[in-house]
């Protein structure tokens, strides 16, 4: 069976933010199951804050914006690729290993340790998709079918 393959390239910026969308959409399947397995283990199950809710409305809208910046890094910048790499891994390591203070509730209470861990491994888990799945989707024609 033979495919055709269509002479209309995608430009860098739809692929970025139609790649962060699909991305988007996986690390949010993979992030909730890992609140599944999370909750389960731990015995944490307070969910006023950390839900399914919450997990959707960060991962998708972040891995969309992640996809314009990917773009516009490529676009403007000669070592876009490495910049986007570079700038990932920071951002994933500040918002998963740089505690924002006792007091990281809407409340103004402490988070308890549990929680913590489970939007430290969220924030990871986006994070690596945003670092090399959403170039991978990005960059590769079999995607696209171009």
């Amino acid at each position: 069976m033979k495919t055709e393959i269509s002479s209309y390239r995608y430009p860098l910026s739809t692929r970025g933010i139609l790649g962060g969308l699909f991305v988007g959409i996986g690390a949010t399947v993979v992030n909730l199951i890992f609140d599944i397995i999370y909750r389960n283990i731990t015995g944490y199950q307070f969910s006023e804050y950390i839900n399914i809710n919450s997990i959707i409305f960060f991962t998708i809208p972040t891995l969309v914006v992640g996809g314009i910046v990917y773009s516009i890094l490529l676009e403007y910048l000669k070592k876009g690729m490495a910049v986007y790499i570079v700038l990932c891994i920071l951002l994933t390591i500040i918002a998963a290993f740089v505690p924002l203070g006792p007091n990281m509730l809407p409340t103004g209470k402490p988070m308890p340790p549990s929680a913590r861990g489970l939007t430290m491994g969220i924030e990871i888990i986006t994070g690596l998709f945003g670092t090399f799945a959403l170039p991978y989707f990005a960059r590769h024609e079999e995607v696209w079918g171009e």
